[in-house]
């Protein structure tokens, strides 16, 4: 009797502890019973039970005895009854209990579900303390497996119950030699096909096979179109990135290959990307991102790439976006020029352009817009080469991050650079360039925005306003901004020259700011800003067109440079070089046109001269003679 009673008590089913933790492998388990099993200890129950109702041995069994009995009649398959000493023989477990939906009873270590009329319950869901079960087509529950129902996909844990709002990492259904994957499964317990689930605060993508998706991702609302696709601007779908958990990037970098890139081509480039709060990719020039500015690629080929180095935008008509890409490279002939805006009277509207420098350090996302600053680089036919032994030019970069490039509008003159080198001019390249006011000093801009150092002779203006025709200087080195008043250079061989040029703009004098002077400035003769001296002798007639007119006028200067304004004999060695004192030598004070540029010239006639004259062009020769136009001349750091 007591053996009896210990085979009948009620129990719930084991409930395993349903973790969100996706690192969780589940292993399967196989099914143990076997159908011929099963019906030999259905068989025993009911002779068990028979037993239990003819005996009345507790009040607990005689409240069974009706079902025992209908469980009986319904059963005809079963044609013996085993008795209750086979039953101890072979030592089987039973237990049973009630749940929402019909009974459930462990014969053999296995659970079955059975409805009101003692049935077995197979291929569905059967519920017990809020959770459902799932029992196979032989009735037997089902643990830690795929279960497909009504046409969707669930997943059973360990116990049996049906994973919901919750991750497995496992073999795809009925795949059970490849990868394992990231699935999920809904509150529903459906496994997410096709779906967008926002998980944790994280957005999560999912195939038509629920396998969960890293990297380029395009949706179309919760809907997933594909991962290898072209980057998708349009309304309805647009394209993400999921990083290797799974989870959508959103307000960071990434440095991937090009959504359109195929999974095998190893070799493919990668590129910085920028996913906006949204999740969609930043495209277009964006003026915060990390709280600098960035350019983005928004063409087809460039869709999302940030852009470095040269970056220029064109916009061809007033109602369309600017589109953006890298200039330059190798076998690359792009000229700034060619981006500058068209501000002349008969430019089509909207016609506009911009060029922008992006600095790039491959290891990190910086790429962004330089600003308000001097940056030294390649030109951009040579920025990709990064060839040392090419010509870096200095450029100067706007507030607005726009890189200084002189339009139609400002370019008023041609001038040919000029280099101090062993003593002499060394005639360069001619170019039109425009002036510019940085700090409060002033620069000259080639039309391809490179900053103008050394000499440049200006040969014609456009406008004498702004800048007048004469010499200039801007430094050597480093430098940049025009100089004035007085100047030392030293040549290629370390020899130093003086130089004076003007300081601001006088119309009496005639003095031009920046501009080298010509004529007595302080008592010093100058000519096109170079300080004029005897080379040969003590003292030299120099014989120079000061007013432009072509009249010129006489000095004599020592070797300082200094010249001389009194009636006496100048000697050399003994030798008379000017007679002043016996021809009565006469200096004027002032010329006609009551300037004081040739201030202390001696009178035309009135020198006999037995040593060799001082022609300007000799002190320091230059030709003003245009030469082919259109090069770009060397730059130098401005200060």
């Amino acid at each position: 009797m007591e053996i009896l009673k210990k085979l009948y008590y009620n129990v719930d089913v084991s409930e395993v502890r349903n973790t969100s933790q996706r690192s969780q492998k589940l292993t399967s388990f196989a099914k143990l019973a076997k159908n011929v099993k099963k019906l030999l200890i259905i068989s025993l129950i009911r002779s068990i039970m028979f037993l239990v109702m003819q005996l009345g041995i507790s009040k607990k069994f005689q409240k069974e005895k009706k079902e025992s009995a209908l469980i009986m009649r319904k059963q005809t398959k079963i044609a013996a009854v085993v008795s209750a000493a086979a039953l101890l023989a072979l030592g089987a477990s039973i237990t049973s209990f009630a749940a929402a939906k019909g009974t459930w009873m462990m014969v053999d270590g296995e659970w079955y579900c059975y409805d009101k009329n003692g049935d077995v319950y197979e291929n569905t869901f059967c519920s017990s303390n809020g959770k459902e079960y799932y029992v196979g087509d032989d009735g037997m529950l089902v643990r830690s497996s795929w279960v497909e129902y009504d046409g969707d996909y669930y997943f059973v844990n360990s116990s049996g119950a049906k994973i919901t709002n919750d991750w497995r990492l496992t073999t795809p259904y009925e795949d059970e030699d490849a990868d394992e994957e990231w699935f999920y499964f809904q509150s529903t317990g459906k496994r997410a096909d096709n779906k967008k689930i926002l998980y944790k605060g994280s957005t999560f993508f999912f195939d038509a096979d629920g396998k969960m998706l890293t990297g380029w991702v395009t949706a179309d609302g919760d809907q997933v179109v594909n991962e290898e696709n072209s980057i998708n601007t349009s309304t309805t779908s647009t394209t993400y990135y999921c990083d290797e958990t799974g989870a959508r990037v959103e307000s960071g970098w990434v440095y991937t290959t090009a959504p359109s890139t195929p999974d095998d081509d190893a070799d493919a480039d990668e590129y910085w990307y920028y996913l906006k709060s949204s999740g969609k990719v930043a495209t277009g020039k964006q003026s915060n991102v990390k709280g600098q500015g960035f350019v983005f690629g928004n063409m087809d080929e460039n869709r999302g790439q940030m852009l470095t180095g040269w970056v220029a935008g064109t916009k061809v008509d007033k109602d369309a976006d600017m589109l953006y890409k890298e200039i330059g490279g190798e076998d690359s002939d792009e000229v700034l020029s060619t981006y500058v805006k068209d501000t002349s009277a008969d430019a089509e509207e909207g016609n506009d352009a911009v060029v922008y420098y992006c600095m790039y350090d491959e290891d990190k996302a910086d790429g962004h817009i330089q600003k308000n600053k001097w940056r030294k680089t390649w030109a951009p036919k040579d920025a990709y080469e990064e060839d040392e032994d090419a010509d870096k030019f200095w450029y100067w970069i706007e507030k607005d991050g726009k890189v200084y490039i002189p339009n139609g509008n400002d370019v008023k003159a041609t001038g040919i650079e000029y280099e101090l080198g062993d003593g002499t001019m060394d005639q360069g390249d001619q170019f039109n360039f425009a002036k510019k006011k940085i700090n409060s000093k002033d620069y000259f801009f080639n039309e391809e925005g490179a900053m103008v150092s050394d000499f440049v002779s200006v040969v014609e203006s456009l406008d004498p306003s702004v800048i007048s025709e004469g010499m200039y200087y801007f430094g050597g080195s480093d430098d940049g901004s025009m100089k004035t008043g007085s100047q030392t250079v030293k040549d290629d061989n370390g020899d130093s020259f003086k130089f004076y040029f003007g300081t601001k703009d006088n119309g009496t004098t005639g003095e031009v700011k920046g501009k080298g002077v010509t004529g007595n400035k302080n008592n010093k003769l100058y000519y096109m800003g170079h300080l004029v001296a005897a080379q040969d002798y003590k003292y030299q007639p120099v014989f120079m067109d000061v007013a432009g007119n072509g009249e010129e006028a006489t000095f004599i200067v020592n070797q300082n440079g200094s010249i001389q304004h009194s009636a006496l004999e100048y000697k050399e060695d003994g030798d008379i070089l000017i007679d002043a004192k016996t021809n009565k030598v006469e200096f004027k004070t002032k010329n006609s046109d009551a300037k004081v540029w040739d201030k202390y010239s001696v009178e035309k006639g009135s020198l006999i001269i037995n040593v060799e004259d001082i022609d300007e062009k000799d002190v320091m020769p230059i030709s003003t003679d245009a030469i082919a136009s259109g090069s770009v001349a060397s730059g130098n750091k401005p200060q």
